[in-house]
């Protein structure tokens, strides 16, 4: 094996591999035994021509193609080795020669990561607090839960569970086209509603029972749907029967029959407020840790290879119709996917490119400040982790716990915990200004951990 290594930027290097008989004879002998239990060759039985006969039929170039896949992956690992290459990703391979087998090995470097000025990195955090607006609508939401539905000689209210017909329809072309009919159905009609056009809820207020009416709503021009944004929908109703909740009031025995039981209002308001504090404290903790991380991920600069970035990419890519078709994506991850609907991929990618660039680099600066900082995670947290994650399964916490027990789910974990402390760290010197130990002005580090940011 000769090989002939370029360096190149950014963080490439080009290893021209060139392969004699002796390193190909193996391969094209373990290509051959594979290929010929299902070739029909006539004079012998399947799997029984020998070799010269099957490359004579159909060429040299038919074994090497069958050994390829083998042939240049483990060469490729031989020549990174015999180089002294760290890999910071997946080659990308082309063969540009077959007589005699020459390879070109495209190999993405680990990309370097100047931090920059780590201790200039100063972001104030929010001071926790809870209104006593956030303790009583919380309050309110439990009387609503206790509340009974009680049936009204009353007008409709928001919020009110009504029991109507309704018709919905458009005039097109002096035809009336309907698009809603609902008879003897139990609606509640809330602020703001959009179903089946924006303002029926609105339109249902006031209306009495018994009492049929009639009424008009101009669709706006963006709704949703086609066929009725910017008409006019007709409707025809008639309110039957109208229930109001009947709300417990907020005393002592309502205090009793919340959760567990409080024996004083005053007991269950101090146990809302401490509750929404932790939850309070806990999101100003991550927003300061994310503004911290994002402060430092501007000051840094972060040299990548151009194939890091397409696979990168292509993740980032699939990993929106993989959120969309499993039902676990965000209204922003929602709304980034339906604007790709129609483009071409070529145009996908354009849009998508900024955001998976800025994801590696987040992903290797926080990386670099894992490794400058010197955290690690032990195996007693790794364990304690686990548990915590396993014991939220409740009857199935040992079959969970079983998922986390090979190496590798393990390292997972590790790194997880290792970059939540990494971030908890950053956060702590953007706002107490500790200072850093120094550390060298460039580190590097692989794809594997691109994306975890």
């Amino acid at each position: 094996m000769n090989i002939s290594n370029e360096q190149r930027e950014p963080r490439e290097a080009v290893l021209t591999v060139e392969l004699d008989d002796a390193d190909v004879e193996p391969y094209l002998d373990q290509a051959y035994r594979r290929v010929v239990r299902r070739l029909a060759i006539p004079g012998f039985r399947k799997g029984k021509a020998p070799r010269r006969v099957v490359e004579q039929m159909y060429g040299r170039g038919y074994l090497l193609n069958e050994a390829f896949d083998s042939l240049v992956n483990e060469f490729t690992s031989k020549a990174v080795e015999s180089e002294g290459l760290e890999l910071g990703g997946i080659p990308a391979v082309s063969v540009s020669e077959y007589e005699p087998f020459r390879f070109v090995a495209v190999v993405p470097l680990p990309p370097a990561v100047d931090l920059g000025d780590v201790d200039a990195v100063r972001v104030p955090k929010d001071e926790a607090a809870v209104a006593d607006e956030e303790v009583e609508a919380l309050i309110e939401q439990m009387r609503m839960e206790q509340g009974v539905w009680e049936p009204v000689e009353d007008a409709v209210r928001m919020g009110d569970l009504i029991n109507l017909t309704v018709v919905g329809w458009t005039e097109e072309d002096g035809e009336r086209q309907e698009f809603a009919r609902s008879e003897d159905t139990d609606y509640i009609p809330r602020e703001g509603g959009t179903f089946p056009v924006p303002g029926m809820d609105e339109a249902l207020v006031g209306l009495s029972p018994g009492e049929p009416s009639a009424f008009d709503i101009p669709v706006p021009e963006d709704f949703r749907t086609p066929a009725l944004a910017g008409k006019t929908a007709h409707f025809e109703a008639e309110i039957h029967s109208v229930k109001r909740k009947s709300l417990p009031d907020v005393d002592d025995e309502f205090a009793k029959s919340v959760g567990e039981g409080f024996e004083t209002v005053a007991a269950l308001r101090e146990q809302i407020r401490e509750n929404l504090l932790l939850r309070e404290e806990r999101r100003t903790e991550l927003l300061h840790q994310e503004a911290a991380l994002t402060q430092l991920v501007e000051g840094a600069s972060v040299v990548v290879s151009p194939l890091i970035v397409e696979r990168e990419l292509e993740r980032y890519v699939h990993g929106r119709e993989d959120a969309i078709k499993s039902g676990r994506a965000s209204m922003e991850e929602y709304r980034e996917y339906l604007s790709w609907q129609g483009m071409p991929d070529e145009d996908v990618h354009t849009l998508a490119r900024p955001k998976a660039e800025e994801r590696l680099k987040r992903a290797h600066v926080l990386r670099a400040m894992t490794e400058r900082l010197e955290i690690e995670a032990a195996d007693e947290e790794v364990d304690e982790e686990i548990d915590a994650i396993a014991n939220a399964y409740g009857d199935q916490a040992e079959a969970q716990r079983q998922q986390f027990a090979d190496p590798e789910s393990r390292e997972a974990i590790r790194r997880m915990l290792a970059q939540r402390k990494t971030r908890e760290a950053i956060s702590a010197m953007a706002l107490r200004g500790e200072p850093t130990q120094a550390a060298s002005s460039e580190i590097t580090g692989s794809e594997g951990e691109a994306g975890a940011a």
